[in-house]
């Protein structure tokens, strides 16, 4: 799949692994852009694969902008830490790609602008703003919907869903897609 058309892949439909994100809305299933961010992709393949992000939570909504989700500390019950969490790793950027509606990239914790780690954003729109300053590792290919759905939940004023919306299972499984 040449970059340029990633969103336009349907010519070019075969079984592929793509990663799954089951939520109690339904599921998010993206498929992984290796071409463009080799790394970012075999990290969270990796962390995928231990299990890593099951019963993590979608932390922060930005109605019409984004979901973002993956810290380490939204695995307790305090919501007060959601964001600030560090798994011991950074990964260098791979920015090949543009920032838009489900495109799937890395977030950058607090003090960092342009590494990231484990937490990674889902947008709703077309974020040309964050073109050049994020990786873009994936893009949403079914379950889009599911998104646009958890974005519109209630959430306090800096952007935390007032009910939990827990990643329940990530996984990796082929589709055709």
């Amino acid at each position: 799949m040449e970059l340029a058309n990633f969103r336009d892949y349907e010519a070019q439909k075969r079984d592929r692994d793509v990663f799954v994100i089951d939520t109690d809305y339904g599921e998010i299933v993206i498929l992984p852009l290796a071409e463009a961010a080799k790394n970012h992709v075999r990290k969270f393949t990796d962390q995928i694969n231990l299990g890593f992000y099951d019963g993590l939570a979608f932390h922060h909504i930005e109605p019409g902008m984004l979901i973002q989700g993956g810290d380490v500390n939204s695995r307790d019950d305090d919501p007060s830490n959601d964001g600030s969490g560090d798994p011991g790793y950074f990964l260098d950027p791979e920015i090949k790609l543009p920032n838009l509606r489900g495109s799937v990239g890395l977030a950058h914790p607090p003090g960092e602008t342009t590494k990231g780690n484990s937490q990674f954003y889902i947008l709703l729109a077309d974020e040309p703003n964050l073109n050049g300053r994020y990786t873009v590792f994936g893009t949403v290919v079914q379950g889009l919907d599911v998104v646009d759905k958890i974005s519109r939940l209630p959430a306090g004023e800096h952007g935390q869903p007032l009910k939990k919306v827990v990643m329940k299972r990530v996984y990796i499984e082929k589709r055709f897609v």
